[in-house]
């Protein structure tokens, strides 16, 4: 790393003994220096984050999220602050893109757009314990060190440069290249309730000054949220919504996240807790879409609450339009519960397709799934009941017609036809793909395909399956 490149990591810790070691392990050829400004430890972050040569600095806590913040910018000698926490961290690829972007507007932008850049705005993935994808979203984290950039508000606090928030004029969207995980949401981290009884605490601070403020509103609606109370939730997110105004200002900012999450969050509570007020709940996505006309989120909450009621024409009218949505909105700032669902998407309207009696498009939907992921064993499922139901239509047809002219010819598969079908999706030399199909067959209760797939296996092979009563 060519260390001209003056980037400064800070972050503000309190008792991070678990993560301090990595959060200043993964960027040590990145970052110039490193600085940790700590805000009350009582376990070894201190004594770990000075073994690791960081710069370790005290701040006294005083329920201000921005004013730790910029304690530790005050200390950075860098011309550029990485800010991320604790818990999260970039992998390396990652880290030479974002070097290499700072490195070309060192030597000089390209171009006036980039010389005007402030900050880089990067996709931020919430993930859980196994790895999987709780959430994705974007946020500023790399910006300039100058002394007119700051960060405002106790909680949930935004970066301010001049008395204006940063807007998309101030930053360059490298969300496709660049991306941070976070891992502080997971379900097993551990002091979770003192974390939300904290931020209730602020929230509350900043409401009693600002109590019309539809964000803090918001924040306070998901932290009653992330502690299971929902009406409470609901009660604060109606209330953020009541004060926009209405109907919206022509032209309403895309870039509004979090009166987007208001919405979104809000019809989430509803579809879960509230599925005998359809009603409210139209009212609320049809409001929601005054504003956010491109938030994917909207559909993929609808289309999944009338899964959950059987009516798969609505549910796959809503689940098509949160796919295209999603296709030219892309993914920086809408589409946060879809993106870290989008498969769940896929076989629910594939659910759909078979059960409105569309064949072809339930296979065709989950052909394209399973290319992708040949091991989703409930699109294959889904896609074997589409063949069987396929097979059975056309019995029903040759069974109830007066001559076998009259049976105008389906492309109804038999066991043998859909094998091969599936041998260009799957390795037939593989064990491990073979005893896939085989069980994907036998919870379908697929007999004919069941009887096909014996041809496959050896008879050392079949006597092992019988005796294993796989």
């Amino acid at each position: 790393m060519n260390k001209r490149l003056r980037i400064s990591q800070c972050m503000i810790v309190k008792n991070e003994e678990k993560n301090i070691e990595k959060a200043l392990s993964w960027g040590k050829d990145l970052f110039w220096e490193q600085i940790v400004v700590d805000t009350g430890s009582s376990d070894r972050t201190v004594e770990i984050a000075r073994q690791m040569g960081a710069q370790v600095y005290y701040f006294s806590w005083i329920d201000d999220f921005a004013a730790a913040k910029n304690y530790a910018i005050d200390q950075a000698k860098g011309d550029w602050i990485a800010f991320l926490d604790a818990d999260e961290y970039m992998e390396a690829e990652d880290g030479a893109r974002i070097a290499a972007m700072l490195e070309r507007w060192t030597a000089g932008a390209e171009n006036e757009r980039v010389s005007k850049t402030i900050a880089i705005l990067t996709a931020w993935v919430n993930l859980e314990d196994d790895g999987s994808v709780m959430a994705h979203g974007s946020q500023l984290r790399f910006f300039q060190n100058r002394k007119d950039l700051r960060y405002r508000g106790r909680i949930h606090e935004a970066l301010y440069l001049d008395g204006h928030c940063l807007s998309e004029s101030d930053w360059l969207d490298a969300v496709g290249e660049v991306t941070i995980y976070h891992t502080g949401y997971a379900k097993s981290v551990a002091g979770e309730g003192q974390k939300a009884e904290r931020n209730r605490r602020i929230l509350e601070k900043e409401l009693a000054e600002r109590p019309d403020d539809p964000s803090l509103m918001g924040y306070l609606g998901d932290t009653c949220r992330s502690k299971g109370e929902n009406e409470e939730a609901i009660a604060c997110y109606e209330k953020a919504i009541g004060v926009l105004p209405f109907p919206p200002d022509e032209g309403w900012p895309d870039e509004d996240t979090r009166t987007c999450r208001n919405f979104v969050n809000l019809l989430l509570l509803l579809c879960q807790e509230k599925e005998e007020e359809n009603e409210r709940i139209r009212r609320t996505y049809e409001k929601a879409l005054l504003y956010f006309p491109g938030e994917a989120d909207l559909e993929y909450i609808l289309g999944n609450y009338y899964v959950r009621r059987g009516d798969y024409k609505e549910a796959g009218r809503h689940l098509e339009r949160c796919l295209d949505v999603f296709e030219r909105t892309g993914n920086s700032h809408h589409g946060v519960y879809l993106f870290a669902n989008l498969f769940g998407v896929w076989e629910n309207l594939a659910v759909c397709y078979f059960n409105e009696g569309e064949l072809g498009k339930c296979v065709n939907t989950c052909v394209g799934c399973l290319k992708e992921r040949p091991l989703h064993m409930g699109i294959l499922k889904v896609l074997l009941l589409a063949f069987r139901a396929d097979a059975e239509r056309y019995a029903r047809e040759l069974a109830q017609a007066e001559t076998l002219a009259s049976v105008k010819p389906l492309p109804a598969a038999s066991g043998k036809q859909v094998l091969d079908f599936l041998g260009k999706l799957y390795d037939f030399g593989s064990l491990r793909d073979r005893l896939f199909i085989r069980k994907a067959a036998a919870e379908t209760e697929y007999a004919e395909l069941s009887w096909a797939l014996r041809s496959l296996f050896s008879a050392e092979e079949l006597e092992m399956i019988e005796r294993s009563g796989k």
